[in-house]
């Protein structure tokens, strides 16, 4: 199958298909075309994910959204590639909140 593009026609390819009408900006051709890339990609839609989380450029629940997985699976995919989760709560709420675990563990 023969290359539609030509990387020293990338630009001019872009253009003509925004001027043919079928996009009203570059930014619209191109994130479309990534779109269908990363649809016909699992892997690389993944790697993606991983990567902007990695970046903090998304969320979590945006960056398994991305990868077409549900949260808790992809956070065993960040874990088995060694990303860490970072816990929101600040460390007080998390003391409080163990507090009241212990408490109640003590209540009859």
């Amino acid at each position: 199958m023969a290359n539609l593009t030509a990387p020293e026609l990338l630009e001019d390819e872009i253009k003509a298909v925004v001027r043919a009408g079928n996009y009203r900006s570059k930014e619209e051709a191109v994130g479309h075309a990534l779109e269908v890339l990363l649809a016909a990609n699992p892997r690389l839609r993944m790697d993606t994910a991983v990567e902007l989380y990695r970046q903090t450029k998304v969320t979590l629940s945006r960056a398994a959204e991305i990868a077409g997985l549900e949260l808790e699976s992809f956070k065993e995919r960040l874990a088995e590639k060694g990303v860490p989760i970072p816990v929101d709560e600040p460390s007080q709420e998390i003391r409080a909140g163990a507090d009241l675990v212990g408490h109640l563990r003590k209540v009859p």
